[in-house]
């Protein structure tokens, strides 16, 4: 369930690499005091950004904070990195180690808001042993070459990256290093992060030398490569936007060791992208919402046809796109006709398409397909105004079921099924709230009724 800084620590926890471990809350904060200062407190620079990482396993390590199933003490230097940086989630989830909130934007609407990231992470499928979903609990591939954009080692190109496990104390001389400033790529760096190999090279110094050239592309899938390997994907809290209900996905912990961002910064006078994020050249390569409005009318009166319907009006939307209830962003959606209403007036079928949704994509995947897309989501609608027409929407009831499952997987079967029994337990105690003077009555009522008929 989504924590507060006031919940205590789960006594126990299930790890990624099969570990089951007891914490002491009441150890961890008296740790933690001694580490960052008084409760709340940030006991040093908040700015130091990797360094946080060291004092999160300070913290750790403390006298029985943490033990092994058996209640023997437990060494966090010794735990893969997976399952170090769990209980650091896990640590700010319960508001052991401070987390300031962070600023951010929803990437659909771009409402800006604050939030401590941890403190909206599920932890049923840790406390609970339910770490069984075959992707988001999917190993990584130590002994997998990752693909990775070309770039040169010493003399030779390499397209490939090989990472090796890391436990805590490895991977150390990385977890103690300042955030302030460029990282500094270095032999002993390359080591803790666990990079194996570069193409084929396998010599630290050199593999150094190339990751202190390497383009911002190369890093960057670098630090994705890293971050999956290191983090495991339940360690996403997710934050519904007020505004729009978007679902935006951010990370957990807040402090992370490694940063996309470039090793350098860039050049004086060098040009920004249009816009943050977005791939050069991408903005104009996707067509302009006149263009995109041209090809989606074309499409639908194909498809229309195709299908035998006509009279479902066609709305290309440039504004924020409506979201589904999992908090995803539409590229389109089905609005039934309603009869004529006492002023005689009806209202059509319609299907909305939402251009800010295709372009976000097209941003995003470069293999993005924007008239494939634009005839499949057409006719994905055309099927849900076929469905209403027949009565009912097979399509519509295995989206919703889809969002479910989704929604299951994130929490854990026996988190969903505690929520439904407090869900249950609230619907009867509100019942009862507003209910009682009809019931207080009846029971006056029956009781001078058997009163009456006794005397």
């Amino acid at each position: 369930m989504p924590r507060s800084a006031q919940h205590q620590l789960p006594a126990q926890v299930h790890l990624p690499s099969g570990t089951v471990a007891r914490l002491s809350d009441a150890a961890a904060r008296a740790q933690a005091e001694t580490v960052f200062g008084a409760p709340g407190g940030r006991g040093g620079d908040e700015r130091s950004f990797v360094g946080r990482c060291a004092r999160d396993v300070q913290v750790l390590a403390g006298p029985s904070v943490l033990a092994d199933a058996r209640g023997a003490p437990l060494d966090p230097l010794g735990l893969p990195l997976a399952d170090a940086h769990v209980l650091r989630a896990l640590l700010a989830s319960a508001g052991v180690v401070p987390e300031e909130p962070g600023a951010y934007t929803c990437e659909n609407c771009g409402a800006p808001f604050e939030v401590a990231p941890s403190s909206l992470i599920e932890i049923g499928p840790f406390t609970d042993g339910e770490l069984d979903d075959p992707e988001l609990d999917r190993p990584f591939g130590f002994d997998v070459v990752h693909p990775i954009p070309a770039l040169r080692v010493g003399r030779a190109v390499c397209r490939g990256v090989r990472f090796a496990e890391r436990t805590v104390e490895e991977a150390m001389p990385l977890l103690r290093l300042s955030g302030e400033g460029a990282l500094r790529i270095t032999p002993s760096v390359v080591v803790a992060m666990g990079i194996a190999a570069l193409g084929r090279e396998r010599r630290a110094p050199v593999i150094a030398d190339a990751l202190v050239m390497a383009p911002d592309e190369v890093w960057a899938a670098i630090v994705d490569l890293y971050h999956e390997a290191r983090y495991p994907a339940r360690l996403v809290a997710v934050h519904r936007c007020q505004g729009c209900g978007a679902r935006n996905d951010l990370d957990v912990p807040l402090e992370r060791e490694l940063a996309r961002a470039p090793l350098r910064a860039p050049d004086a006078g060098a040009d920004d992208p249009a816009e943050p994020g977005a791939a050069a050249g991408s903005a104009g390569d996707f067509p302009d919402l006149d263009a995109f409005e041209a090809r989606v009318r074309a499409a639908a009166e194909r498809i229309y046809e195709a299908r035998g319907v006509r009279n479902i009006d066609l709305f290309i939307d440039a504004g924020v796109p409506a979201c589904d209830d999992g908090g995803e962003p539409l590229l389109g959606c089905y609005t039934p006709g309603t009869p004529a209403d006492e002023l005689g007036i009806a209202r059509p079928p319609e299907i909305r398409i939402f251009y800010r949704t295709f372009r976000a994509e097209a941003r995003e995947d470069p293999g993005f397909d924007v008239d494939a897309e634009i005839t499949e989501t057409i006719d994905h609608e055309v099927i849900h105004h076929l469905h209403h027409l027949a009565g009912s929407d097979p399509v519509d009831d295995e989206e919703h079921a889809q969002i479910e499952r989704e929604q299951l997987r994130r929490i854990g079967h026996a988190e969903a099924a505690r929520r439904a029994r407090r869900g249950v337990l609230s619907d009867l105690a509100g019942f009862a709230r507003a209910t009682w003077p009809a019931w207080l009555i009846a029971a006056v009522g029956t009781a001078l009724a058997w009163c009456g008929g006794g005397g």
